[in-house]
């Protein structure tokens, strides 16, 4: 009878299993690649497809989404797209069939990924738990000169990659592309009547395309571009067969009249600010400890690298050999000057600076409403030594804290914050509730020690 109820159980347990919780709603990771900068987005749609044949013939993978030039829309409040995507950019969400799949896969296939694509940044990572997006070490670089930033931000992932415990080491710039630059010779395009914004619309129209119309499908609206075929824009040089109308003589000129030469440069991606201020982002994740092991680890390595100024800083000026991750504290939308660079500043960001600015802002409430709890208890008892004693079981809730942060290998961040608090609560009330009986057991004539026993 046992066994047939122990089976019976197993049964409606994969029942239930199956009934409420479908493959789409399993248990999932997430797998961030960073290709090359300039790849075509087709090409990294077939990287992608090979990744996809490696999940899906993992053990304990059920399903796989990939979104390709972008991310996936938003389904977690802690999951954000990075604002560096493009076509070079994939996130592939995968589904297991049980929580313990991940811990057992997503570190051989971190490892595996990046021997299978080393151009490329990968990043096998889990939802988050709590505020933070992208890498969780994350450095702002701010300063007037981008060449100035990207070298300074090209020395930081260097010092954070030669860390063992570092992966998905990158800058949300990327690498420069490569560019073709038109020279127009002035004297022949004066002649013809064609200056710069003409050229340029017409190399538009050749390669990019212009909009010419609309097209209404229903409640969507799909913009028409007209651009030249596929075979007149496939090479550099065909560039310089454009046809360009003379506003002169009205007729067709090949662009290979107006042109001196086809310039091969180099340009930066894309450029962002922090408060209107020209400004490169660091990331990075740590492989298998904590990010803040390895937080502290590289921070005063890039700190003193950087040539950080903690006599302007802090109006104390600190020994190199006495420099420590402590030296400067991580604070919220900070800026931090370096050494005979003036105008060029930085700030560590990421999980560290979102932990403390959200502590920082619930750390001003706390006195508060721990103020108001005390009077409510005080209020309670109409006597003092009943709450003080209540209030002298909430810091023993450290131990057992304690305990579990470094049984489950996890620091103390906003979200243990927020459970200290909640275990405090619990543990007031359930005071309030021992202490009350003691006293009513006391007015009842038993003996101090013994109501306190019972």
């Amino acid at each position: 009878t046992v066994v047939v109820l122990f089976a019976a159980a197993l049964m409606g347990f994969g029942f239930v299993k199956n009934q409420f919780f479908p493959p789409s709603t399993r248990p999932q990771f997430l797998i961030e690649i960073q290709f090359r900068e300039g790849i075509h987005i087709l090409e990294t749609e077939r990287k992608v497809a090979k990744i996809e044949a490696l999940l899906k013939n993992t053990d304990g993978v059920t399903t796989v989404a990939s979104a390709i030039g972008d991310g996936h829309p938003r389904f977690l409040l802690t999951y954000d797209v990075p604002i560096d995507t493009g076509a070079h950019y994939a996130a592939i969400l995968v589904s297991v069939s049980d929580y313990k799949v991940i811990d057992r896969i997503y570190q051989p296939l971190q490892q595996e990924l990046e021997t299978l694509f080393p151009d490329g940044t990968i990043n096998v990572k889990k939802f988050n738990v709590g505020p933070g997006n992208g890498g969780k070490i994350q450095l702002r670089i701010n300063g007037p000169n981008p060449v100035e930033l990207r070298r300074m931000a090209d020395r930081v992932k260097a010092i954070i990659a030669e860390d063992h415990d570092a992966k998905a080491v990158r800058h949300e710039w990327g690498a420069k592309v490569k560019t073709i630059q038109p020279v127009l010779a002035e004297d022949r395009a004066r002649r013809a009547g064609i200056d710069r914004r003409m050229a340029a619309m017409a190399f538009q129209a050749n390669y990019t395309g212009l909009p010419v119309g609309v097209y209404r499908e229903g409640t969507e609206l799909i913009p028409i571009y007209v651009r030249a075929p596929a075979g007149e824009r496939r090479t550099v040089e065909e560039m310089s067969a454009i046809p360009l109308i003379s506003p002169v003589s009205g007729d067709k000129i090949p662009a290979l009249q107006i042109i001196d030469e086809l310039r091969t440069g180099f340009e930066d991606a894309r450029l962002s600010r922090y408060n209107r201020r020209s400004m490169i982002k660091v990331h990075a994740d740590a492989r298998k400890g904590l990010p803040s092991d390895l937080l502290a680890r590289v921070k005063p390595q890039i700190e003193q690298a950087l040539g950080v100024d903690t006599q302007a800083y802090s109006g104390r000026r600190v020994a190199p050999a006495q420099y420590s991750a402590g030296t400067i504290p991580i604070r919220a939308d900070d800026m931090i000057p370096l050494k005979e660079k003036p105008g060029y500043f930085i700030a560590w960001s990421g999980e560290a600076e979102d932990s403390a600015e959200s502590t920082a802002q619930l750390g001003a409430s706390i006195p508060i409403f721990f103020g108001l709890m005390i009077l409510t208890v005080i209020f309670l008892f109409n006597a003092f030594r009943q709450p003080l004693i209540i209030w002298l079981t909430v810091p023993l809730s450290i131990i057992g804290v304690t305990v579990g942060l470094l049984l489950l290998h996890q620091p103390f961040g906003f979200m243990a914050l927020l459970g200290v608090m909640s275990l405090a609560g619990m543990l007031i009330k359930n005071a309030i509730v021992l202490v009350d009986q003691i006293e009513m057991e006391i007015r009842a004539g038993k003996p101090r020690l013994q109501a306190v026993v019972d």
